[in-house]
């Protein structure tokens, strides 16, 4: 019972440390340029995939093809 007990704890601790180093790695400023110019362009596919997909642009149509996979995941 114990070692359970010291297992789930143990499980807990990682998740809570890894939640917390990912957490600080984000909150990070970008360091150099480049970095700048590929989150930017990551937002904006972001923005993007958002208004395209929203739920009411699907709601009339028959959802992602094969063609929109290939635009947006490479």
């Amino acid at each position: 019972m114990v070692a359970l007990v010291l297992l789930f704890a143990g499980l807990a601790a990682l998740v809570a440390g890894s939640a917390v180093f990912l957490h600080r790695r984000r909150g990070g400023p970008t360091e150099n340029v480049d970095g700048l110019l590929a989150e930017q362009e990551r937002l904006a596919q972001l923005r993007a995939l958002r208004s395209s997909y929203s739920s009411i642009a699907m709601h009339s149509t028959h959802g992602l093809t094969t063609d929109d996979l290939g635009r947006y995941h490479r």
